[in-house]
């Protein structure tokens, strides 16, 4: 068939646009042309949508103002669809950025309404069609292209960018209809472990496995994809009710209950899944990712093999950590943390050899808060560092103005201060610590740093030498909670630690297990033998501290003495008065 042949089919053109008048001006144009039309109208843009689902248009002439939503959305709704077809926006007044938007937004030409006549409407419709026609030529030439771009290269699952994509899409779609989107975060349990044990090659084998269950077990109309590692994600573009959405969830842990079988190994998988859906505290397509992120990682912490829907409450959760990360990154320039001192006292001598260093955080609204109330927080902006280091200035400080103050020789005070597994890994370590004896002025014999088992599990091999340097400064280190690790012993011989300090779970479990207790009094007895300083934490009671005295602990700290006290509170019981205690 020739061009001219071509031109003469007929055509479908519908026409979107309020005004009676206006569209009546549009066909009587129109009959003046050789070419076969069918004329369809709409006066609303839904109606302009629900016409073009309807039928097949070839054209769309569409007004730029409507009364319900404007013809820019209308655009994007139809350029969501396979149906595509040349678009012309038509408007009442001549205006270059809405013109600009018409073409960005997927309009093929823009004529103003007072220069519509068939001569102009004709050649406008034609010279769309052509530009049309060129668009589908490139789109094909270059759909081999966008299908890798869009595709995940290990699971040929929609990869992270694309599905972004589409739910911005959908998100949009839903303005046009009843339904609503739901979004499901999939995070396959401990995954890293077969990755570290097996290698990346047997991962990915079973990320294969995993992602052909996933599609196997859900419905065609859902949209699975890998946003990577071993996090998938689902998107339920037509969810009417909760119940749907948690339905899924219960079908993707059921799905993983068989074993999958990879090199004649059997391995058990499970996931935690978290749910978030459109109108249910997200309205954006960005929150529907956040919130289903964070639904995910509450599954996660409640035990795992199980799904979180995002709820009111998590809502509240997560803007009052937003809201205390916004706090917390303006606390230390507004100088609101503080450092607390809890004594450690020689019970044979009722004397104060030693004092830890804890910081707290004054709050103008929420008062004095304790550091398991925002230090998980710090460590994950970043900000862990930042404090401990003036946690350690401020300490070192003080004891040093305390020396002075009451004339204490160095070996007659310490203070211990603790080191965040951060800190630990930190190359500066040994830099940093040094600065701040000298601004301090403090002897560094003075200076305990505490560091417990569980910062030093990972990697131990390469902090070990960080902690070397420290102890050849005449600094010495505390290890803290011991008893709770999982290598004690080991860590005793691989780290120089001088002072051991006895966990407050084992005090306060005395006499409730006698073999427990035995437990203890082995611990102590070992320290002893390896010539460590043994602190006796969490002391509380009479019967506690006899126990440690009679099992010769060298120092007892707990709320027997004191609770964690403000720097002057300390210095007026147990420095002013005297030394020793009443």
């Amino acid at each position: 068939m020739n061009n001219t042949d071509k031109s003469m089919m007929p055509i479908t053109l519908l026409i979107v646009d309020d005004d009676d008048i206006d569209r009546e001006a549009i066909k009587r144009a129109l009959r003046f042309t050789q070419r076969p039309l069918e004329i369809i109208e709409a006066n609303t843009g839904r109606q302009g949508i629900n016409q073009f689902q309807e039928n097949k248009i070839d054209v769309l002439l569409i007004d730029y103002r409507l009364p319900d939503i404007d013809g820019f959305s209308v655009i994007r709704a139809l350029k969501q669809s396979e149906n595509v077809c040349t678009i012309i926006m038509v408007s009442q007044h001549e205006d270059e950025v809405v013109s600009a938007q018409a073409i960005t937004v997927g309009a093929h030409d823009f004529l103003l309404k007072s220069e519509v006549n068939a001569e102009r409407l004709n050649r406008a419709i034609h010279q769309a069609q052509h530009r049309h026609i060129l668009e589908n030529e490139l789109r094909q030439k270059t759909k081999s292209l966008k299908s890798l771009a869009q595709t995940d290269y290990l699971t040929g699952l929609i990869n992270r960018r694309s599905f972004e994509q589409i739910l911005q899409e959908s998100y949009v779609e839903t303005h046009y209809s009843a339904s609503t989107l739901a979004v499901l975060f999939i995070d396959l349990d401990h995954f890293k472990k077969i990755n570290d044990s097996l290698g990346h090659s047997v991962g990915d084998k079973l990320l294969k496995k995993v992602a052909k269950r996933f599609k196997d077990s859900i419905s065609k109309e859902l949209l699975l994809a890998r946003l990577g590692g071993d996090e998938f994600v689902i998107l339920s573009q037509n969810i009417q009710t909760e119940t749907e959405a948690i339905d899924i969830a219960q079908c993707i842990i059921n799905c993983l209950q068989s074993p999958f079988i990879i090199n004649s190994i059997a391995f058990d998988l499970s996931a935690s899944i978290g749910i978030s859906i459109l109108g249910l505290c997200a309205s954006t397509p960005e929150e529907l990712m956040k919130c289903a992120d964070i639904a995910m990682y509450k599954s996660k912490s409640h035990g795992r093999n199980q799904y979180r829907l995002y709820s009111d409450q998590m809502h509240a959760e997560a803007q009052n950590k937003q809201q205390l990360e916004n706090e917390l990154k303006s606390a230390l320039k507004q100088n609101q943390f503080k450092v607390y001192y809890q004594p450690q006292i020689n019970s044979g001598t009722n004397t104060v050899e030693g004092v830890e260093a804890l910081v707290r955080w004054d709050h103008p609204q929420r008062g004095i808060l304790s550091p398991a109330f925002f230090l998980e927080l710090a460590e994950e902006m970043n900000l862990i560092n930042e404090i401990g280091e003036w946690v350690l200035l401020t300490a070192c400080t003080q004891l040093n103005q305390w020396h002075q103050d009451y004339e204490l020789s160095p070996n007659e005070l310490s203070v211990s201060v603790n080191l965040s597994a951060l800190q630990l890994q930190d190359i500066r370590l040994l830099e940093s610590v040094s600065s701040t004896l000298r601004k301090s002025g403090l002897d560094p014999c003075s200076l305990e740093l505490e560091i417990t088992e569980s910062s030093i599990i990972h990697s131990p091999e390469r902090i070990v030498g960080r902690l070397l340097e420290l102890t050849q400064k005449n600094i010495k280190l505390s290890l803290d909670d011991f008893g709770t690790g999982y290598s004690s012993i080991q860590h005793l011989h691989l780290f120089p630690i001088h002072t051991l300090k006895i966990d407050k779970g084992f005090i306060a479990a005395h006499k409730q297990k006698s073999s427990q207790d035995q437990v203890l009094i082995a611990m102590i007895q070992f320290a002893r033998t390896l010539g460590l300083k043994v602190i006796a934490e969490g002391v509380e009671t009479k019967e506690q501290l006899q126990f440690c005295n009679d099992n010769k602990c060298d120092l007892i700290q707990g709320y027997y003495y004191s609770k964690p006290i403000p720097a002057l509170e300390f210095e007026a019981r147990f420095l002013k008065k005297s030394k020793a205690i009443a």
